[in-house]
């Protein structure tokens, strides 16, 4: 007996098609009386994905290895062992039984073969398939469909059965379900998706939300994207952010930061975790990813505040006027006061210059600005006080001058 036996990838979403295929072609085969063929799928395991269009690798899916394995069928010595496809404009096509050893392969692909010729019959006329037979001793017979079963006496429709285990390995199992034309079960590596957002916001000069589109800016988390599956992105483009010196080192930081917010009490926090503790995140979930770096950015910047501020100093004396650039670190909302029936809206700001000496004003002004921004103040000192450790100068009757977004 001569054993075959096919092993290939599939999607690990398509096991279950596969098992099914094989099961309908071994009970085709078994109408005709030929022996099942068994089946060995292995565990999932994350395989490279490349693009079609450009072989670029950009993420990676779980993949299953598929073993179909059996004898192939024999009777009184003969196997048939390919079957040849004729074609009057073209060469005939020699296509092997499935799962046919590699040496006797060999040997079956160097035997001569004669156009729509059958050693069964030796009937001259045109016929669009012929099949291979041979003999346990090595001798080779060319013949037509219906002289198969005759002259070797096994069933061509079983065969026929049999030859659909080259069609699944030559299958092509990539489901384009996915946005873009992608495979739905498509994943990207976690390390690349933060390594590339980090080249991208240095790029930009700072992190970008989809909150910020009125601004006519590109959201950092369409810019990932697009790097990762937008084919009509530029290789120049491409080459560009994964030329940024700095974007892995500040990747792994970025990752770390959100794995350390794993379990947190705060939702995002540990939503972003579990993302990043993974090797692999979908592509739906790449602007949750993305935007850890927002996080990780503004960590590090209230660190750093809160560092500069251990040197904060009293500033002016109680009544003078001062004028000072800082940058807005907090805006908080305080209760609301109460004139009659009017409600007057009361907030609690905070200003850090650049030497790190803190400012606060009570502020009832219909109009504040934003945490980030940086702006030309004005104000008269009403006192100097300490809030912790940090010594802070209280301001009233303050004017907001030429205020402007900083860059992050």
């Amino acid at each position: 007996m001569i054993s075959a036996a096919m092993r290939f990838d599939v999607p690990a979403t398509s096991a279950h098609h596969v098992r099914q295929l094989v099961e309908a072609t071994n009970t085709r085969a078994a109408v005709h009386g030929l022996t099942a063929y068994s089946l060995d799928i292995s565990g999932a395991f994350l395989a490279d994905y490349k693009d079609p269009f450009d072989g670029r690798i950009i993420g990676k899916r779980h993949m299953v290895t598929v073993t179909v394995f059996g004898e192939i069928p024999r009777h009184s010595g003969w196997t048939v062992v390919a079957r040849l496809d004729h074609d009057e404009e073209s060469e005939t096509l020699l296509s092997l039984f499935p799962g046919l050893p590699e040496q006797l392969a060999a040997e079956v692909s160097a035997q001569r073969v004669i156009a729509n010729f059958c050693h069964g019959c030796k009937v001259a006329r045109h016929r669009t398939a012929t099949y291979l037979a041979r003999h346990d001793s090595g001798e080779y017979r060319q013949l037509g469909t219906t002289c198969v079963e005759p002259y070797t006496g096994l069933p061509i429709k079983g065969l026929e059965a049999l030859w659909r285990f080259g069609k699944l390995k030559d299958s092509d199992w990539d489901d384009d379900s996915g946005e873009g034309g992608y495979p739905a079960d498509l994943r990207v590596p976690v390390a690349e998706v933060l390594r590339v957002t980090a080249a991208i916001v240095a790029q930009d000069g700072r992190y970008y939300s989809r909150a910020e589109e009125w601004k006519k800016v590109s959201p950092t988390a369409d810019s990932v994207s697009a790097y990762f599956f937008d084919r009509r992105a530029s290789a120049e483009w491409r080459a560009g952010i994964d030329a940024e010196p700095d974007a892995p080192a500040t990747a792994a930081a970025v990752r770390e930061w959100a794995v350390q917010g794993y379990g947190s009490l705060s939702d995002y926090r540990h939503k972003v975790g579990q993302l990043a503790k993974v090797e692999t995140v979908a592509p739906r979930h790449l602007p949750t990813l993305v935007s850890a770096i927002a996080g990780w950015h503004r960590d590090q910047e209230k660190a750093a505040a809160e560092r500069a501020a251990q040197n904060s100093k009293p500033q002016g004396t109680k009544g003078e006027r001062v004028t000072v650039t800082a940058t807005v670190t907090t805006v908080i909302e305080l209760e609301e006061r109460y004139y009659g029936y009017h409600a007057q809206r009361r907030r609690l700001i905070k200003f850090q210059d650049q030497e790190g000496n803190v400012y606060v004003w009570f502020s009832s002004a219909a109009t504040v600005p934003d945490k980030g921004d940086e702006v030309e103040l004005t104000g008269t000192v009403k006192e100097h006080s300490t809030y912790g450790e940090v010594t802070q100068t209280v301001l009233t009757r303050c004017r907001i001058k030429e205020r402007e977004l900083a860059a992050a």
